[in-house]
């Protein structure tokens, strides 16, 4: 999640990490995310697969937050 900075900061810092190709995100503020994870009804910790090629953990939280810079809604 981003830290305390403004929501145009936070999506130039996206923008500049290579997290988007270009297309429109949205800031995964502490609020959005924790929307999405309640949505989902699963604890934000929880292991839902690894990604490979380095097996990264999937856990339901990171999945949320990668949802919302996407612009998913909660109930998606």
């Amino acid at each position: 999640m981003m830290s305390a900075m403004s929501e145009d900061d936070a999506l130039e810092a996206l923008y500049g990490r290579g997290v988007t190709d270009g297309l429109p995100v949205l800031a995964p503020t502490a609020a959005r995310v924790a929307a999405a994870i309640e949505a989902s009804g699963r604890p934000a910790g929880e292991l839902v697969g690894l990604v490979a090629p380095r097996h990264g953990r999937a856990t339901v939280e990171k999945i949320a937050i990668n949802a919302v810079i996407a612009g998913c809604r909660p109930e998606y």
